[in-house]
């Protein structure tokens, strides 16, 4: 009997704690994220390439057998098919205008005098710039008497930077206005220049001589130039600061952020390669994104090979 008694209270102390716990009102957490899978227009592989800050994303999707389209999602409107583009060079600002690259009107190889020229694994013979907005569609962007071209970039006033070719076949570093009007960036130059980025203040990015310069897209004529005194393909954010590497020692470098008004400030040391690369945001926070590292190999199987390592200094 005292044995009934007992597992009667034990089992209704339980259902009243029971009732406690599901009384207690909990504190509502907030949803930090969600994630959402993006489609694609066809069943083969597709490439995010660039996101504004609307959250509007811009890239390339595979459609057929080596033709590539051009696509912008949103949340409203979903998947856009933008028609023809080629490789992964696509850019969007914050006004959903798009800058990226393709064969011609009729998707067909370009023939150009500058075979040879590669960028980043692409060549120039095959490409001429676009520009696409939601409210004139696609435009080609003109060359400067050459017969091919590729963007590098976007600003979101519509500005954009890249490189075009010249009736002589040597390819300039270039910017393209809002009214896609083309502007030389290296005028005087007998090499081939090359601009990599553009900010909202029209300052330009640009490669030449084994050098980067930093000029201004808005001067009528481009004669003074800032020479940057670090490395890597570099991105400069709306503030001016640029984030890049100085070499310290063999195999060492300081990963740095430049501002041509303030000069030079070290970040971190890094074991890396010419590979590696920085990416800079508005906040100075600054990403670095390690290349290939050295592997030993032998009768072609891997060893060993260095830890690679990428990093967000905040």
């Amino acid at each position: 009997m005292k044995k009934r008694r007992l597992f009667i209270v034990s089992f209704c102390a339980t259902l009243l704690f029971l009732a406690i716990l599901v009384a207690i009102p909990r504190p509502n957490h907030q949803m930090l994220y969600r994630v959402t899978y993006l489609p694609s227009l066809g069943k083969e592989f597709f490439l995010p390439c660039s996101i504004n800050d609307k959250g509007q994303i811009a890239g390339h999707s595979i459609v057929a057998y080596r033709s590539y389209h051009l696509f912008l999602w949103d949340r409203e409107k979903g998947l856009q098919d933008l028609g023809p583009q080629f490789d992964n060079e696509v850019y969007i600002n914050n006004t959903g205008q798009i800058a990226a690259i393709m064969k011609d009107p009729n998707d067909h190889l370009i023939p150009s005098t500058t075979t040879l020229y590669n960028v980043s694994g692409l060549s120039l013979a095959l490409s001429r710039a676009f520009i696409w907005d939601p409210n004139h569609g696609r435009r080609l962007l003109p060359t400067l008497g050459g017969k091919t071209a590729i963007a590098h970039g976007i600003n979101n006033h519509g500005q954009v930077v890249g490189t075009a070719e010249t009736a002589s076949g040597v390819l300039h570093a270039c910017v393209w206005n809002a009214n896609s009007e083309i502007h030389d960036l290296t005028p005087s130059s007998k090499r081939h220049t090359q601009a990599w980025s553009i900010n909202d203040t029209g300052q330009v990015v640009i490669s030449a001589r084994r050098s980067l310069l930093l000029v201004d897209a808005n001067e009528i004529v481009t004669s003074t130039y800032t020479t940057i005194p670090v490395l890597g393909l570099l991105e400069i954010n709306n503030n001016g600061y640029v984030a890049g590497m100085v070499q310290a020692g063999p195999g060492k470098y300081d990963i740095v952020i430049w501002h041509p008004d303030l000069g030079q400030k070290k970040l971190v040391q890094s074991y890396t390669n010419s590979l590696s690369e920085t990416k800079i945001n508005d906040v100075n926070q600054v990403l670095l994104i390690k290349g290939r590292q050295p592997k030993v190999r032998i009768f072609g199987r891997t060893l060993f090979s260095t830890h690679v390592q990428n990093y967000l200094h905040d």
